[in-house]
């Protein structure tokens, strides 16, 4: 049946969906609508009740349906694009069709791409082919009349309306293999909703349709028949590796994590490497049911490398990154941030520019117009970048663009390079906004929340596009800093951020933070690690010396990318944050060295001054080394304590 909406110059790609076993595509009705917007869709349905067709049969009749609707003149002069999506069953189909399609010489379509969604293509390493048969034989229980043993003394009589055996007992199982955690979730709460609002009669009645749907829409026959004569005669059509490895059609695999009724998460990996041409996406927490609300089709399919309207462009991380959702960025804080904030309980301050008194909270911190260039000092293991990003963007509305370290690019970026051999990795592709808040560590924030390699081109093109850039001159050293360094600047000497924070008239506020050194005992720093024996600090050596410099005119030797062995403190530090006095470069000459230097000089010093001004004033706040104290106020009342008056923190220089 066709399902369209669109008004296209030209037609658009047809879009063709191939359902489960189900015959209908019922786990995937939620993206229906949007697919017709952008596809002419059409969506494969199958008889219920026809236990005659084979697997040959429903691969010829799409096939046919494919060179039917593509046959107009209409289409003479430009191929028709086609796509095929293909869930559970409907992806081994899809391999087969598409075998099928790239064998036939045709002008009026080409075969655009392939999406496989938890494909069935597994099916023969699974136990239903054994379980089926014991399932479908229940259907022998149904009859409505009486039923007795050969001694006549035994009488089974169904209520009309009962749900049969067959129904109850496919339901358990499915409801056993095919909800994940959160369609579980989901299911409870509108059970205890329905307990809520509804008599015990009518809960009886519901539960009793309920568990009649499986014999609706699928009766025991049909699943026998396509259990027992699609699956495995589809699984040895399609799952040759000499076939598999000639399909060269662009494919995306779309499997979830949790897959309990097939091993998706193998076989993603398994078709990822015999297909020519193939990219896996995979949900985290997904079931079998992977098509709800939580997952956009048509957007993974215009972002994925099958480019169904060829528009696709090269990412630009400066010009082309957004910032997330509000919902992501909303569950990021609370679950990411919110633990930090918990735990260092952070104060921040921000500076008058006129008088350089000192404020708490960031209403002294510029909401401009021009770009805006914030310079810090980088603390231990840089992990208040959170606090500080999230402090800027909630109550300034400020998204500050951090420069990192492209080792640290790449390994928060989840880099998928292959240190073991020869072994042949899959490609991936990521949906546009992905957090999966139960995971206790996510790889790609840096890049979801604006983050971009450190280099003099990233730099100049975020001042150049008048964004906000967060820079830590001191970079690694301070950042990985060793024992007796706390809180010292490792700043280079050539003032190129001043220079070109003036080619754009930014303005540049200086940051001050203290905290993380104080919330870890450094046991070996860099420097002793790299005198470790047996081999310990050859290798840390030789890793440092080939990684990647952040600064374009140093060599990787003259920086040292090793972390200093640190054990944390049982309780964090307070963190603290000072946002200096704002420095306008708008009547600064970017040409003339002598005033960029003072410039940067002033920076630096007013940096250095705020370090010792928050070193000083935090001897006022009883909470800000003494942990226990901190943390039971923080559970006492809710709330974190306060601080240090704001007398006793030293105005800007």
């Amino acid at each position: 049946e066709m399902q369209t909406q669109h008004d296209f110059p030209k037609p658009p790609p047809l879009l063709i969906y191939l359902p489960g076993l189900d015959g209908f595509g019922i786990s995937a009705t939620a993206q229906f609508d949007d697919l017709s917007s952008s596809y002419e869709f059409w969506r494969m349905s199958v008889d219920k009740g026809n236990v005659q067709i084979s697997f040959s049969n429903l691969i010829t009749s799409v096939v046919k349906f494919v060179t039917d609707a593509t046959s107009s003149a209409e289409f003479i002069d430009s191929p028709r694009e086609v796509l095929l999506v293909g869930e559970s069953f409907g992806g081994l189909l899809s391999c087969a069709v598409a075998m099928a399609l790239t064998k036939i010489q045709s002008k009026k379509f080409t075969l655009k791409g392939m999406t496989l969604v938890n494909p069935a293509t597994s099916f023969d390493e699974t136990d239903w082919e054994r379980i089926v048969p014991v399932l479908t034989s229940l259907r022998y229980l149904e009859s409505r009349e009486e039923i007795t043993d050969d001694r006549g003394n035994f009488r089974l009589r169904l209520p009309q309306g009962f749900p049969t055996p067959y129904s109850i007992v496919g339901g358990l199982a499915l409801s056993a293999t095919i909800p994940d955690s959160t369609q579980y979730s989901n299911i409870l709460d509108y059970l205890l909703q329905t307990t809520r609002t509804s008599s015990s009669e009518n809960m009886l009645s519901a539960s009793s349709d309920g568990f009649r749907i499986l014999a609706e829409y699928l009766p025991a026959a049909s699943l026998q028949h396509r259990c027992l004569e699609w699956l495995p005669v589809g699984s040895s059509v399609v799952n040759s590796p000499q076939r598999l490895s000639k399909l060269n059609v662009p494919t995306l695999i779309i499997g979830g994590t949790d897959d309990n009724m097939l091993p998706t998460k193998e076989e993603t990996d398994r078709l990822g490497k015999l297909l020519p041409n193939c990219v896996k996406m995979e949900i985290p927490e997904a079931g079998h049911f992977v098509l709800d609300t939580r997952v956009n089709l048509t957007e993974i399919l215009l972002d994925s490398h099958i480019d169904p309207f060829d528009t696709q462009k090269t990412y630009d991380p400066v010009k082309d990154w957004t910032l997330p959702p509000d919902h992501i960025v909303q569950a990021v804080l609370k679950k990411r941030v919110g633990p930090l904030r918990e735990k260092a309980s952070p104060m921040f301050f921000s500076t008058d520019p006129v008088s350089g008194k000192r404020r708490q909270g960031l209403s002294h911190v510029p909401k401009i117009e021009k770009p805006l260039l914030f310079v810090g000092n980088h603390q231990l293991f840089g992990q208040d970048l959170g606090m500080v990003i999230s402090e800027l963007l909630e109550q300034r509305d400020i998204v500050a663009r951090g420069l990192a370290h492209p080792i640290a690019m790449d390994a928060f970026a989840g880099s998928d390079a292959n240190f073991g051999g020869n072994e042949q990795t899959v490609r991936k592709q990521k949906r546009r906004w992905e957090f999966n808040e139960e995971s206790g560590v996510e790889t790609d924030l840096f890049n979801m929340f604006g983050a971009v390699k450190v280099s003099p081109r990233n730099f100049y093109r975020l001042l150049q596009t008048n964004q906000s850039v967060l820079l830590f001159p001191g970079g690694v050293k301070e950042c990985l800093h060793g024992k007796g360094q706390e809180y010292q600047l490792f700043w280079p000497e050539k003032t190129d951020f001043v220079r070109l924070a003036a080619k754009f008239n930014a303005t540049i506020v200086p940051l001050s933070a203290i905290g993380a050194a104080d919330s870890a005992n450094i046991l070996l720093d860099p420097s002793e690690l790299l005198q470790l024996p047996f081999g310990i600090g050859d290798n840390l050596a030789n890793f440092t010396s080939s990684a990647s410099s952040a600064r374009f005119d140093e060599g990787n030797d003259d920086e040292v990318f090793i972390p200093p062995l640190a054990l944390p403190k049982p309780f964090a530090a307070r963190h603290y944050f000072l946002f200096g006095k704002p420095y306008d470069t708008s009547d600064l000459d970017p040409k003339d060295q002598a005033a960029c230097r003072e410039i940067y000089k002033s920076i630096q010093d007013e940096v250095n001054h705020d370090i010792n001004a928050l070193l000083e004033a935090r001897k006022y706040d009883p909470y800000a080394l003494d942990g226990i104290k901190r943390t039971s106020y923080q559970k006492l009342f809710g709330k974190s304590p306060p601080t240090f008056p704001l007398k006793s923190l030293l105005p800007s220089k």
